[in-house]
C-alpha cells in the first residue's frame, strides 16, 4: 500500500505545481496587457500602481498579497472590472489588450479626456457593462455596432460629442436594461424599435428630429427632452422635421442682418472681457481640471461670486448716463435719472422696512458695485449715505403680470417671515424693467461657499454644518409651500445660488414666489424648476418641481459637486442625478460623498446615505413618484435629527459635546419654523449672499 500512495501523493504534488505554473502564468499573462493598456493613454501617471515587480507572477494584478493595481477589479483570481474614471487619461483605450480578459464583466472609463473615435468596444462580446460618460469622442457608431453586444445590459456614452444616426443594430442587444445617449449630437430619426429588455433610455440634448417611434414610448417623455425637432407626441405647433430650406434662406441674409450680427458678436466679446478681469477670490474654471473621481469639482466662474473691477461707482450704475450728468450737473443728472426710471425720487415702494425707510434718490447716489449676473439680470451692492447696504437687482423679464398683480405680489412677498427666508425690502417698477432691492448679507450663497475660493467658510462646511443648511432649506421650502400653494410652483428658483449663509451658517432663500410674474416665453429657462425632467419634456411647471430642485440641492451638499443642471450653454459640472442613481445601482454608494465630510465624519456615514435616498427619491424622472414637498421635509427633518443625535453621541463617548455640535443639536430639536419673527432681528444674525440667480 505504501507505494501506490507514495505515487498519489506524488501526482497530486504534479498537479498542484502544473496548476501553481498556470495561474502564475495566467497573472503574468494579465499583468502584461494591462501594462499595454496603460501604454496606450497619456497622462498615466495616476496609474503609477501598475507595475510588474516580480518575475515569478505572484505580484501580479490578482494575486494573493499582491500590491494594489488602482482600479482593477478581480474575483477568483481573475481580473473582471476595471474602474478608471475620472484618472484625466487621454490619448486612446487599447480594446486589444482588454479582449485577452476573458472573464472582463464591466469597464468604466467616464470622467477622463478620450477624443476622437469610440474604440472598437463591440469587439467586447462578454461585457455587461461599459461606462464612457463624460470625455470628447466624436465620430458616429457604426451600423452593427450593438449585433455582437449580446451580452451587455449597461451602456454609458452621454456627455460627448458623438453623432449620427443611432444604429439599428441597436434591438439586438437582448440583454440591454440602460442605455444612455444624453448630451451628444446623435441625429435622424430614432430607430424603429428598442432593445426587449431596455428599461431606462434617455437620449435627450441631442439633434433627433421625427416622431418618437410608439415602441419607445414606454419611456418618460423628459429622456426625449431638448432635442428642437423630435416630437414626443405630435401637435400643431411644434415642427417635428427640420425645414431643409433654411440653409439656403441663410445665405441670401441683408448686409444689415449680417451687420446687425456684427455688432452682437462685438458685444459679446467686450462681455466677456470684462468677465476676465475678475477679483483674485475667484478662481478660473477648468473644465479639464477634474477630481479624483474624474467629475468636476467646481462651476464655471460666471456662476460663482463676481465683483467689479472698477471699484465704486457713480449714480449711473442705475441706468444710462444722460448729457446732464456727463457735463457733471448732479441736480439735472439726478432728475433724469429718476425720470428715465419711471417715476420720481420717491418711486420705490419699501415691502419690508427691516433696515428702514429709504427711496430711490438714495439709491442714485449710493457707490455701488456689480456682485454678480443671473438668469434674471444684474446684481449690485448699493452702499448708501446712512452706510446700509443692500443688494440691488435688475429684472429685466418680469413683466408677465399688470402693475396691480406685481405691486400686490411683492408686498405679499415682503410681508413673509420666516427663520430661513430673507424677504424683498423694496421695489420699483417700470413696464419694461424691475428693480427688486434686498438687504445685503456678506457670507456669499452655499454655491459661492462650497464651489469658491475655498476657504474658511468653505472649512466649516463640516458634516454638522451641511445638516443644518439642509435642514434649514427643506424647512423654509415647505413654509413657502404652505403660503403660495396657489402658485404653480412655490419657489421656483431652489438651487445653491439662491441660497444664503448667515454667519453661523443659518440658510436663507432668497429669489422665491417670482414664477407668476416672470415672462416664460421670454426667458424659458430663467427658472431653476423648469429644467426639471417633466418641463423639458413640455409638460407644465409644478410644485413637484421644487421637490426635484431641493433633492438637487441635497446631492449638493452630500456630494460637494457642482451640479450640470445649473448650466444652460456650458460644459461642465456634474449630472448628479445620473451619477447618484448609477453609484446606488452599481452598490458603490459610498464613493459619492465628498471626501471633505467623510475623512473626518467616517462614523456618519450610515446617516449620508439615509440622506442621499431622500434625496434620490426627490430627485426621481416621474414627477408622481416624488414626495411631496411637505414629506421630503419631513423625511430631511428626521435624518437629521437621527444625525445629529449620532453626533453628540459620538462627542459624549469622547468625554463631552462640543459647543458647535451642541449648538447644532438645539437647532434640530428646535422644530419652530417661526422662531425669529421679523425682518430686524434676523439681520442681526445674518451673513451674505450673491443674488446672481
Amino acid at each position: 500500500m505504501a507505494q501506490p500512495l507514495l505515487l498519489l501523493l506524488l501526482a497530486a504534488a504534479a498537479a498542484a505545481a502544473v496548476a501553481v505554473v498556470a495561474v502564475a502564468q495566467t497573472n503574468m499573462a494579465d499583468a502584461e496587457a494591462l501594462m499595454q493598456l496603460k501604454k496606450s493613454f497619456t497622462n498615466s501617471s495616476s496609474l503609477s500602481s501598475w507595475l510588474i515587480t516580480n518575475t515569478d507572477g505572484d505580484k501580479s494584478p490578482c494575486a494573493p498579497g499582491s500590491h494594489e493595481w488602482h482600479g482593477v477589479v478581480c474575483s477568483r483570481g481573475k481580473v473582471t472590472g476595471l474602474r478608471l474614471n475620472g484618472l484625466r487619461l487621454g490619448g486612446t483605450v487599447d480594446v486589444g489588450a482588454l479582449v485577452g480578459f476573458h472573464n472582463l464583466r464591466s469597464v468604466s472609463f467616464a470622467g477622463n479626456n478620450f477624443s476622437g473615435p469610440l474604440p472598437a468596444v463591440d469587439r467586447l462580446t462578454s461585457i455587461k457593462s461599459m461606462f464612457f460618460s463624460d470625455n470628447q469622442f466624436t465620430g458616429v457608431l457604426p451600423d452593427d455596432f450593438f449585433s455582437k453586444l449580446s451580452h451587455l445590459k449597461k451602456l454609458w456614452l452621454d456627455h460627448n460629442e458623438l453623432s449620427g444616426a443611432i444604429p439599428a443594430s441597436i434591438a439586438q442587444a437582448t440583454s440591454l436594461l440602460e442605455l444612455h445617449l444624453a448630451h451628444n449630437a446623435f441625429s435622424g430619426e430614432l430607430p424603429p424599435l428598442p432593445p426587449p429588455a431596455l428599461k431606462v433610455f434617455d437620449i435627450s440634448w441631442n439633434d433627433l428630429e421625427g416622431v418618437v417611434p410608439e415602441a419607445f414610448r414606454k419611456f418618460d417623455a423628459g429622456r426625449f427632452g431638448g432635442n428642437q425637432y423630435l416630437c414626443y407626441v405630435p401637435t400643431s405647433d411644434r415642427p417635428c422635421k427640420r425645414v431643409q430650406a433654411a440653409a439656403a434662406s441663410s445665405s441670401k441674409r441683408s448686409p444689415m442682418a449680417f451687420v446687425t450680427l456684427l455688432v452682437s458678436v462685438v458685444v459679446v466679446a467686450l462681455v466677456l472681457c470684462l468677465c476676465c478681469n475678475r477679483s483674485s477670490r475667484v478662481h478660473d474654471f477648468d473644465p479639464a481640471h477634474r477630481g479624483g473621481d474624474g467629475l468636476d469639482e467646481r462651476p464655471p466662474v460666471y456662476m460663482v461670486k463676481q465683483f467689479s473691477t472698477t471699484g465704486k461707482r457713480s449714480a449711473s450704475w442705475l441706468g444710462k448716463r444722460t448729457r446732464s450728468s456727463l457735463r457733471g450737473h448732479r441736480r439735472a443728472a439726478s432728475a433724469a435719472k429718476a425720470d428715465e426710471l419711471g417715476g420720481g425720487a420717491g418711486d420705490l415702494v419699501i415691502v419690508n422696512n427691516g433696515k428702514g425707510v429709504f427711496g430711490l434718490t438714495d439709491l442714485m447716489k449710493a457707490a455701488a458695485e456689480v456682485i454678480g449676473s443671473g438668469g434674471h439680470g444684474s446684481a449690485y451692492k448699493a452702499v448708501m449715505a446712512n452706510g446700509v447696504a443692500v443688494v440691488v437687482k435688475r429684472a429685466r423679464d418680469m413683466n408677465r403680470a399688470t402693475k396691480d398683480a406685481f405691486e400686490a405680489e411683492m408686498k405679499r412677498l415682503g410681508a413673509m417671515s420666516h427663520a430661513n427666508l430673507l424677504p424683498p425690502l423694496a421695489y420699483h417698477y417700470r413696464r419694461d424693467e424691475k428693480l427688486l432691492v434686498y438687504e445685503y448679507i456678506p457670507k456669499g450663497s452655499l454655491l459661492y461657499v462650497l464651489h469658491g475660493d475655498r476657504g474658511m467658510d468653505y472649512a466649516g462646511l463640516d458634516w454638522p454644518t451641511r445638516l443644518k443648511v439642509a435642514v434649514g432649506v427643506a424647512r423654509g421650502t415647505a413654509f413657502l409651500h404652505g403660503e403660495l400653494a396657489g402658485h404653480e410652483v412655490p419657489h421656483g428658483n431652489l438651487k445653491s445660488a439662491n441660497i444664503l449663509l448667515a454667519p453661523d451658517f443659518e440658510p436663507l432663500l432668497v429669489d422665491f414666489g417670482y414664477s407668476g410674474l416672470i415672462n416664460h416665453m421670454q426667458s424659458p429657462n430663467s427658472m431653476i424648476a423648469r429644467r426639471a425632467p417633466e418641463c423639458a419634456a413640455g409638460h407644465p411647471v409644478g410644485a413637484k418641481a421644487d421637490v426635484y430642485c431641493l433633492g438637487i440641492v441635497l446631492l449638493e451638499l452630500l456630494t460637494g459637486k457642482f451640479p450640470s443642471l445649473y448650466l444652460q450653454n456650458a460644459k461642465g459640472g456634474t449630472d448628479l442625478v445620473m451619477w447618484a442613481t448609477s453609484a446606488i445601482a452599481d452598490g458603490y454608494e459610498r464613493d459619492l460623498f465628498d471626501k471633505a465630510i467623510t475623512s473626518a465624519w467616517k462614523f456618519a456615514l450610515p446617516d449620508m446615505a439615509r440622506l442621499m435616498r431622500v434625496a434620490v427619491d426627490c430627485v426621481e424622472t416621474d414627477a408622481d413618484k416624488r414626495p411631496d414637498m411637505k414629506v421630503a421635509a419631513a423625511r430631511v427633518e428626521e435624518v437629521v435629527a437621527a444625525a445629529m443625535a449620532t453626533v453628540r453621541e459620538r462627542h459624549q463617548a469622547a468625554g463631552g459635546e462640543s459647543s458647535r455640535s451642541s449648538s447644532h443639536a438645539q437647532y434640530v430639536r428646535d422644530g419652530s419654523m417661526q422662531r425669529i419673527t421679523s425682518v430686524g432681528e434676523r439681520s442681526s444674525r445674518r451673513g451674505s449672499n450673491d443674488y446672481s440667480s
